[in-house]
């Protein structure tokens, strides 16, 4: 398969590639497809429509969740400095989980006679789901963007948003900016799921799956493998990011951070010494929209593949990012902390995790859930580390293991890119930190911006202190039930 070359000349510049042109983007809410999104109206101004496909969710309309998006901070330079571009994005009302991702034919003929440039990034990012829903969020929708880029009249190029993960079952190997093939074609997964052939279809995955830790990026996979099979003869760029450097709401590295910075996480189930990839979001949404360009404008062999990862320079061991953590917010307090923030141990032994666990998460809790109904209070501190516990079970693969990358297209691309657009979509970040991330979360992130934080030395101490005679109480609580549990096993014995 061949790739890029740095030999070849430099990109057309990325608005003139854009220009008068529509494109048509699938997971537009998720904070990858929200910035690509944001990245395209504000560098290329001259795009003419942008239709974003969406379903309604909780009594909310596709319309409305498009003034979700828009109200998203990221948004706001855009509002100030030109928002009439926002005019130019349209909804599609769909779901990527029904048959012709849930489209009325109006629409359907709308993006067959319009859109030349397709970004499919919807995702259902979850590691415990079983293989059908799998196959319904990322097997079926992609093979029906496939058919849809078939039959445009302006097609000229689909990125899709894989994972770096997708290839996770080869470890001890650097994974290649290639597809990496299965023993069978995807045809006869399709063709399995669609006659109900329950039997079958657990037969050809049982012959994969064991090598893979979850349905989640098996069937990254099998797409990939599904390009290859059915569109390899379209020109199609497949992204693989790794882990997202930062993200908005409570999810993702974010959503780990804040647990273990207010002081709720005490212990890990991973290898301290192993190290997280971590690729800044920005740097992804650049990718999507130059590799768009590339494979749009460039005669590669298809599919065209992008590591979208960080090098070993920026790669950091779990156990220096647990312990920043655990620097950054005892340096700045949050006010509304589960404890303080003190030490967060790995521990990569299961038995040594189980005791840990028991010790500083489900003991406490008991406790505490127990002075919560006294109180009359909801108990769910229990419930949440059984939570986590899933959570942890289902990443243990990932944070024991370090994974290792080819980056030769990313490395051709970004000598590539036209110099006009190295200022707004520049894919260097090797002299960026995990540190300069951390420190510039978004807003909309409930890891808060600490570069903006108005408590005052004085206040940040107060917080300390009340935080600090909170744990002390419930310290000394959890030993007078203690005491009083071991003086009653002990009157027992000997009377």
């Amino acid at each position: 398969m061949l790739g890029l070359s740095a030999e070849d000349d430099h990109l057309p510049r990325v608005a003139d590639f854009y220009h008068n042109k529509s494109v048509f983007i699938t997971g537009s809410t998720g904070f990858v497809g929200s910035l690509l999104l944001e990245t395209l109206l504000r560098c290329c101004p001259g795009v003419k429509y942008i239709y974003i496909l969406l379903r309604s969710k909780k009594n909310v309309t596709p319309e409305d969740r498009k003034q979700q998006i828009f109200s998203k901070k990221i948004f706001d330079n855009i509002k100030e400095a030109n928002p009439e571009l926002l005019s130019k994005v349209h909804v599609i009302s769909g779901d990527v989980a029904l048959p012709n991702l849930g489209m009325s034919e109006e629409d359907i003929r709308l993006l067959l006679e319009e859109v030349s440039i397709v970004f499919h990034c919807a995702a259902n990012v979850s590691f415990t789901k079983p293989l059908k829903f799998m196959f319904l969020n990322v097997i079926l929708p992609l093979n029906c963007i496939i058919k849809l880029c078939r039959r445009m009249k302006k097609f000229q190029v689909l990125v899709y948003t894989s994972t770096a993960y997708s290839n996770c079952n080869h470890l001890n190997s650097v994974l290649k900016e290639e597809v990496y093939r299965l023993p069978f074609r995807t045809e006869k997964f399709l063709d399995a799921f669609k006659n109900e052939d329950n039997e079958l279809l657990d037969e050809l995955v049982a012959h994969c799956k064991p090598d893979w830790p979850n349905t989640y990026t098996f069937c990254k996979c099998l797409a990939e493998n599904l390009i290859m099979d059915t569109a390899s003869d379209l020109p199609i760029a497949i992204m693989r990011p790794s882990i997202i450097g930062y993200q908005e709401g409570n999810s993702g590295i974010s959503a780990l951070s804040v647990w273990i910075g207010k002081g709720f996480l005490k212990v890990l189930h991973a290898d301290p010494n192993s190290k997280m990839n971590l690729v800044p979001v920005d740097i992804v949404a650049n990718v999507h929209l130059l590799a768009a360009c590339c494979a749009g404008t460039k005669r590669c062999a298809s599919p065209m593949i992008f590591n979208c990862t960080s090098t070993e320079k920026f790669n950091i061991k779990i156990k220096e990012y647990v312990d920043f953590i655990v620097q950054l917010f005892g340096k700045y307090p949050v006010p509304q902390a589960f404890s303080e923030c003190k030490k967060c141990i790995c521990l990569p032994r299961k038995y040594a995790f189980y005791i840990g666990r028991i010790y500083h998460h489900y003991l406490p809790a008991i406790v505490i859930d127990a002075i919560l109904r006294l109180f009359g209070k909801k108990a769910r501190v229990y419930s949440s580390y059984r939570f986590f516990d899933q959570v942890m079970s289902a990443l243990h693969f990932f944070t024991s293991h370090t994974f290792y990358y080819e980056k030769n297209n990313m490395a051709c691309l970004n000598k590539l890119i036209h110099p006009e657009d190295r200022k707004n979509l520049e894919l260097d970040f090797e002299n960026t930190t995990f540190q300069d991330l951390a420190l510039h979360y978004p807003e909309a992130s409930p890891f808060y911006d600490w570069k903006i934080d108005s408590n005052t030395p004085s206040e940040r101490q107060k917080i300390k202190y009340r935080r600090h005679m909170t744990i002390i109480f419930i310290q000394a609580v959890f030993m007078l039930i203690f005491c009083a549990f071991i003086s009653w096993i002990i009157s027992k014995i000997v009377g």
